[in-house]
């Protein structure tokens, strides 16, 4: 839903803390009831806008591709992005290798740098500053001041911490909360991760690109028989735009250090490119990093709000930055229609915080390998007509998302399924009960 925003500035100073996607989503959603919005962005300019550090493939959902497109940048973000047609799961079984599709029509992979790139024109245009290099030293959560090393103290009405899994609006709130001990903050080592990106050309291209396989990501799950493992993971997306390459994402447990994981890439990659050299300098291009899961048992201390991954980060299946955009799709929503900034506040922590909560407790079961059987007997009633499909297929895509809603149909199919399979053995006592056995005569 497109937010209607009164034609008058009610209040001063939005302060955000983290420039992401998320964080300037933030700013040209909110920009229009507020005097003056400052973004503090940790890093440099160059790291910020570099096109070939940090970066990964991103499929953006039907929710918040209308919220891009209301802030007026889905034009510029879709101009650059490669067809995605969805997830093709490689599994290794008994030395023989399985494949399952789950597919989804009309979605796009772009990478983030370009996303960040395109939302960073749209905030220039929009005349909004990004502070670089900021250095925040503290907040005042009583007064509303956020400490800034070069800005000094500067005052707000609102703050969004939207500074990412290591987020240090998180840390501050935690140590400030009156209500919750400074423990139930915090963050939950799930894995490890390795990326790169290589050119896609010749048998590699062939192998991880060709064909229906360009359009989609590949997960190979115990796939090396070097190294047997269902916590060893290689994900490659291929990528037509600005140039055809392969994005390889490795998922590894600590046990293995960086030289192992090399050493499985190359078995795996190597007879694929041209020479040890190529493969050797992309790897060398690429970026080590760790999945966590935030716990935060809520997002809201008095005018400062966690959002996106500050808020709920968990082990990202293509489902983390949707969710941060449509999060904040409902909290302008809510701020639309709320009379002070601190009611929005409460309504939006209580029930689309509640609701992302939620959704972080079941990423953390799907992280940790615990959603089998609720994803087969979900499955299962959505094809007797019970229930709907489980979050974790392409739920987020569907047409008319919206968290609250979605989450709480979630929650009722759980409780159907549960009813169901608990219901049919005390059903089948109860016939046994009322109409028992006929003993022959």
């Amino acid at each position: 839903m497109k937010p209607v925003y009164s034609e008058t500035k009610k209040h001063k100073n939005l302060v955000i803390i983290g420039s992401g996607p998320v964080g300037m989503v933030s700013a040209l959603m909110l920009k229009d009831h507020f005097e003056k919005v400052i973004l503090l962005e940790r890093q440099s300019k160059e790291s910020f806008l570099r096109k070939h550090g940090f970066t990964f493939p991103i499929v953006f959902s039907p929710a918040a591709i209308k919220i891009l497109e209301n802030i007026g940048a889905w034009d510029a973000i879709k101009s650059e992005r490669s067809e995605f047609f969805g997830v093709v799961i490689h599994k290794r079984i008994m030395g023989k290798e399985f494949e399952f599709t789950s597919a989804q029509d009309g979605v796009y992979s772009h990478w983030r740098n370009h996303i960040v790139a395109m939302l960073y024109e749209c905030v220039q245009e929009h005349r909004i500053h990004i502070h670089f290099d900021a250095n925040v030293e503290d907040i005042d959560f009583q007064n509303n001041i956020c400490r800034e090393s070069k800005l000094g103290d500067v005052p707000f009405d609102l703050l969004l911490g939207a500074d990412g899994i290591n987020s240090f609006t998180r840390s501050l709130m935690a140590k400030a909360h009156p209500t919750f001990a400074e423990g139930a903050f915090n963050l939950t080592l799930l894995d490890n991760w390795y990326a790169y990106r290589l050119p896609a050309k010749g048998t590699l291209r062939d192998k991880f690109g060709g064909g229906s396989r360009f359009l989609a990501s590949n997960v190979y799950v115990d796939n090396l028989a070097t190294h047997p493992s269902d916590k060893f993971r290689i994900v490659t997306t291929s990528m037509k735009q600005p140039s055809e390459e392969i994005s390889v994402l490795i998922k590894h447990d600590a046990a293995l250090d960086l030289k192992q994981v090399k050493e499985l890439n190359e078995s795996c990659f190597g007879q694929f490119v041209d020479s040890a050299q190529v493969l050797n300098e992309a790897w060398d291009a690429g970026y080590a990093g760790k999945f966590d899961q935030v716990q935060a048992p809520t997002f809201n201390l008095n005018a400062v709000l966690l959002v996106g991954d500050a808020a709920h980060g968990f082990e990202s299946t293509g489902d983390l930055i949707n969710m941060g955009i449509a999060s904040i799709g409902s909290f302008c929503e809510i701020f639309n229609n709320s009379p002070s900034i601190s009611e929005a506040l409460h309504a939006y922590d209580e029930t689309v915080g509640d609701s992302l909560r939620y959704y972080a407790d079941f990423s953390f079961r799907r992280s940790k390998e615990k959603i089998s059987a609720e994803v087969a007997t979900i499955e299962f009633a959505a094809r007797l007509g019970i229930t709907s499909r489980h979050p974790s297929l392409f739920g987020i895509f569907e047409d008319d998302f919206e968290i609250r809603k979605y989450m709480q149909k979630y929650k009722r199919d759980l409780l159907k399924v549960k009813l169901m399979f608990f219901g049919i053995p005390i059903m089948l006592l109860l016939l046994k009960l009322f109409f028992p056995k006929r003993k022959n005569a």
